[in-house]
């Protein structure tokens, strides 16, 4: 029998899954919203429905589920969500482990974006790399030396939580200064209307740099030599050499046509090639890519 698995991102928003078979080819896909607000068990009933509705009757036999913040097992609770404290309370994993009935496997949905974008244009070419999903938040996962690497605790790769100013913007998580309350989608956005005094989101901030507005000029040009400094951090303690930008904010071309030449002047050390910042290549479905990739790994089709 074909064995598939079901790959499951669960965002503050929404909730995506897909079907996958051995050959990591996409059987089926569903997106509906998660509906957080509605309180766990309508997060549940809806993570439930997608399954079903993306299984399309088929039996799988594991599931991979790539959330928000670092899942403990041993709490059954995930750390780590402030954008969505209805997902750290206890339990919701466990209630979607008893429904499911097959292998549950949970990860960081930046975990997952790495792990399907390393996959999709990084293995065989670059080996240390990191991934950053520029969203609501600012996530990061690492695959150092062709492996996911997860830490001590599960908890690597949360770059977007590093200090990038001393005593700067407040961050959602209750620091100053992180590089999320500078980088993220909604960070982007309270930064122009600062400036401004006029409200955009990242995409309209964009056009209007185009149109050579000076507010919407300052801030981006402010913006990459954040990311600069940002980055070329990452590489210096790491040794990357890779970057892999997802979630909205990353469409900006800006990026990646002017930030890795700002993070050459800024790598220190040994002499390091271009260091590319790479788009996403899946889009906003890496994560449930990467998830559904989990689900292979369990039953020992993948190795990562």
């Amino acid at each position: 029998m074909e064995p598939y698995v079901i790959g499951i991102d669960l965002g503050g928003t929404k909730v995506e899954a897909c079907l996958l078979d051995k050959e990591l080819r996409v059987m089926a896909r569903r997106r509906i919203l998660s509906q957080p607000s509605e309180g766990r068990n309508q997060v549940v009933e809806n993570i439930l429905r997608v399954v079903k509705e993306t299984a399309q009757g088929k039996t799988y036999a594991a599931v991979g589920i790539g959330t928000p913040g670092t899942y403990n097992a041993d709490e059954d609770r995930l750390y780590g969500a402030p954008h969505t404290p209805l997902y750290e309370e206890p339990g919701l994993i466990g209630d979607l482990r008893l429904k499911l009935d097959v292998p549950v496997v949970v990860e960081n949905d930046a975990n997952c974006l790495a792990l399907a974008e390393f996959y999709a244009s990084c293995k065989g070419k670059y080996g240390f790399v990191l991934a950053v999903i520029l969203g609501t938040g600012v996530g990061g996962g690492l695959i150092l030396d062709n492996r996911l690497y997860r830490g001590a605790k599960g908890g690597a790769g949360e770059i977007g939580h590093t200090i990038v100013e001393l005593n700067g913007r407040q961050c959602q998580c209750g620091r100053r200064g992180c590089a999320e309350a500078y980088l993220s989608g909604p960070s982007l956005s309270r930064r122009y209307r600062e400036q401004s005094g006029r409200t955009a989101d990242a995409e309209e901030i964009y056009r209007r740099f185009l149109a050579g507005e000076s507010s919407a000029v300052r801030l981006l040009e402010e913006t990459c030599v954040i990311m600069a400094d940002f980055f070329a951090d990452a590489v210096n303690a790491l040794d990357l050499e890779a970057v892999i930008l997802g979630g909205g904010v990353s469409n900006i071309p800006l990026w990646v046509e002017r930030v890795p030449p700002m993070m050459r002047k800024r790598l220190f050390g040994v002499p390091r090639p271009h260091i590319p910042l790479l788009p996403a290549r899946l889009g906003d479905s890496a994560g449930v890519f990467g998830a559904a990739y989990l689900g292979l790994r369990e039953l020992g089709l993948m190795d990562f």
